[in-house]
């Protein structure tokens, strides 16, 4: 999916998520016989990929963006997700307040078109890459724990999320 923000439709970044072959089978699943139909079988889709515990999403930035305009969207999306019950106030509180160190190499640097970020989340690993556009690893973490893996999905997936429309929109066609 294409993420424009801003009034005038600016282009900012792409995102693909793929899921496991466990989540893809429950997909597969709503997808055929008596289903749901729409905004039930929507919710469902949105469902199965937040409960993912097999997945993976590129991020590829489609112009500079700051790091204070990154994290803000981030964090946003965060909320999103804590008031739809995905992730607790607590778990928002400590991924939010830790953000800024993660992603401390971005202070200076900012975000430039072309700069990648990958998640790879296996049960409740989060293992997170950050590229330059010129292939330079500039972040590799890996992080357990629950909230990790939900604050991901939930920041793509939860109900208000900049993303859900068009990720769930783009899971249905695939499927």
């Amino acid at each position: 999916m294409l993420l424009e923000k801003t009034l005038f439709q600016v282009d900012v970044l792409t995102l693909d998520v793929r899921l496991g072959v466990e989540e893809t089978g429950r997909i597969e699943a709503l997808l055929s016989g008596d289903r749901p139909s729409g905004d039930r079988l929507r919710d469902a889709v949105a469902t199965v990929a937040l409960e993912a515990r097999d997945a993976w999403a590129r991020i590829e930035f489609q112009r500079d963006v700051s790091l204070d305009q990154f994290l803000d969207g981030v964090r946003d999306n965060l909320r999103k997700a804590t008031r739809a019950g995905v992730i607790e106030p607590r778990a928002f509180r400590g991924i939010s307040d830790d953000l800024p160190r993660w992603y401390a190499f971005l202070e200076e640097r900012g975000i430039h078109a072309g700069d990648r970020m990958y998640y790879r989340i296996r049960g409740d690993s989060l293992h997170t890459v950050y590229l330059a556009a010129d292939g330079e690893t500039l972040l590799d973490q890996v992080d357990v724990g629950p909230e990790r893996r939900l604050s991901v999905l939930g920041g793509y997936f939860a109900p208000g999320s900049d993303f859900r429309e068009k990720l769930v929109s783009s899971l249905l066609s695939g499927a």
